[in-house]
């Protein structure tokens, strides 16, 4: 048949025209129909009919126009306007459209496939404080049930894998291999820490962090977000400062450079009562000695028990009032060196009134004096601590008939040793068991005389031969 709009030939049973698209059959049937009315109403001409063929090889034939001559027109129907063809552009812009639709729609179901839901790990961390300001410390508690439960929410797939026998730990009774429950476990697997739990007071910070794998969360379409996070330390106790060696005193026994120490607490106090203390030192000691006490207890005990927090752990105690050997000549009271000075006269006086047949001393003479201190200030010495010879001169001369000797210049040492000096700041020494050291070469009725004629021979017996264990104080020109 032949489309009635562009003549073109198509099928006879085609509904729409193929070139144009024209709709064949509604155009077809409106000519028929007003043919038939023509014909009902119109006379028969004898017109020559044009074949078919002829009108379709005549492309200006127009049978929807044909009107016979001379004749009036009876019904008419008027044919379906043919359809524009359809315009090139649009139809490359539909089919455009409809493949952008297409990539948009893949490239969502690809994000789709590959989104991974975000787990902020921050949200399951609770950081507690506890104690007091100062000694507080830091916890951090991370909840595992909240965490679990979003995971299930967040991925189907990690909610199978936790109720299957991975989770039941069903490893014999199933296919499930280890490497799967340590791809699980890597997943599933947070860690954290604070970077400080102690010694900590109110308006510091602690910072929580975060370790975790994000390539086994990945299996689950999960990620995790971790970032490390500060936390300000609030809500700690107030304590109460206090001086731990209130009451507290260091007692001092024995005598310098051998003295102990102890710490005597005189507080009533039940905190006071339950403090001990420790001392730098507590035996050996001299007088001028520094002790340090320190405080032996944890003091976070007393911050946990009583809310007390010390203002020191130290304190330093100096040995002053004790009982002290003299260590040096210039701390000999004068009253001491004189009641020695007069001792000395009384034994030289003493000795040679009982020799007054064969000899006679005269000229008596105060030189000075050997002092000597011992070196092992902790240790005991025989001759003992300190020792101080106190020097005189005299002129020495026989009376016998037949004179011994002439007249000689002789040197009498006295010794005493362990002047002591008491704490209260008296001094003691023993005054007796004191003799004259020495023996001169001066003879008389079977005997010699005791002292020495020679100050360099004085010197060696009394001071050098001594050198190893004692220090020296000599009066000037008595070497």
């Amino acid at each position: 048949m032949i489309c009635p709009n562009c003549n073109k030939e198509i099928k006879d049973d085609s509904k729409f025209c193929i070139f144009c698209g024209a709709n064949v059959q509604s155009q077809s049937n409106a000519r028929n129909d007003a043919q038939n009315n023509a014909q009902s109403v119109q006379p028969q001409y004898n017109q020559p009919q044009q074949s078919v063929s002829a009108q379709s090889q005549n492309p200006q034939y127009q049978p929807n126009n044909f009107q016979p001559a001379g004749v009036n027109q009876g019904v008419f129907v008027q044919p379906a306007k043919p359809k524009k063809p359809m315009n090139k552009k649009l139809l490359f812009g539909i089919i455009g459209g409809a493949c952008a639709l297409l990539i948009i729609i893949i490239v969502s179901l690809v994000l789709v496939a590959n989104h991974k839901t975000k787990i902020n790990l921050s949200d399951y961390i609770k950081v507690s404080y506890d104690g007091y300001d100062a000694y507080g410390t830091a916890s951090a508690e991370f909840d595992y049930d909240k965490y679990l439960d979003d995971l299930m929410k967040a991925s189907s797939s990690f909610k199978k894998a936790y109720n299957s026998d991975i989770t039941c730990k069903k490893l014999y009774d199933s296919d499930i291999t280890w490497s799967s429950i340590d791809d699980y476990y890597d997943a599933v697997d947070i860690d954290y820490d604070l970077d400080k739990t102690s010694g900590l007071s109110n308006g510091d910070t602690v910072t929580v962090n975060f370790e975790y794998d994000n390539d086994a969360a990945a299996q689950y379409k999960i990620e995790y977000v971790g970032e490390s996070k500060e936390y300000t330390v609030e809500g700690l106790k107030e304590t109460k400062k206090i001086d731990p060696f209130e009451g507290v005193t260091v007692e001092f026994s024995g005598t310098s450079p051998n003295v102990y120490a102890k710490v005597v607490n005189n507080s009533k106090d039940e905190v006071y009562e339950n403090i001990y203390y420790d001392l730098s030192k507590s035996y050996d000691i001299k007088i001028g000695d520094t002790i340090t006490v320190t405080v032996s207890n944890d003091p976070e005990y007393f911050v946990e028990a009583y809310g007390c927090v010390f203002t020191s752990t130290t304190k330093d105690f100096k040995c002053t009032a004790v009982d002290q050997y003299v260590s040096k000549t210039a701390d000999i009271k004068e009253d001491t060196l004189n009641a020695m000075k007069k001792q000395t006269e009384d034994v030289i006086n003493a000795y040679f009134a009982g020799e007054n047949k064969y000899i006679g001393v005269s000229d008596l003479k105060f030189e000075g004096t050997y002092f000597l201190y011992t070196k092992d200030e902790n240790g005991w010495n025989w001759d003992g601590n300190n020792q101080i010879y106190i020097i005189y001169s005299g002129k020495v001369k026989s009376v016998e008939d037949k004179k011994a000797f002439d007249e000689t210049t002789v040197y009498f040492p006295v010794r005493f040793k362990d002047i002591m000096q008491y704490a209260d700041g008296t001094q003691n020494v023993d005054l007796n068991n004191t003799s004259i050291s020495g023996e001169t070469n001066l003879e008389y009725h079977y005997r010699n005389v005791y002292g020495y004629t020679n100050k360099g021979d004085m010197y060696k017996e009394l001071v050098e031969s001594q050198k190893a264990d004692y220090t020296e104080e000599i009066t000037d020109g008595l070497k």
